[in-house]
């Protein structure tokens, strides 16, 4: 199993509606509003790392209001 934390850069005003939308996604185990460098940090999975970054780019990237993310790979 591969996971990863997320870090998630959103547009102004859109924080809530990203953790909805996102929360809602078969991947994400959890999502939380953050304070500092990034607006949302995420807990997500797939059966392996390429399954993983492939989730990332082409689905959660693509989800509106979202600006940056930056993926922390959890090795252990």
């Amino acid at each position: 199993m591969a996971r990863a934390y997320l870090k998630i850069n959103v547009e102004p005003g859109e924080e809530r509606e990203v953790v909805k939308k996102i929360t809602a996604m078969e991947n994400v185990l959890e999502a939380n509003l953050t304070s500092g460098e990034q607006d949302i940090i995420a807990l997500i999975q797939a059966s392996n790392y390429e399954e993983l970054m492939r989730f990332v780019v082409t689905k959660l990237r693509a989800v509106e209001g979202i600006s940056r993310t930056i993926t922390n790979l959890i090795l252990d």
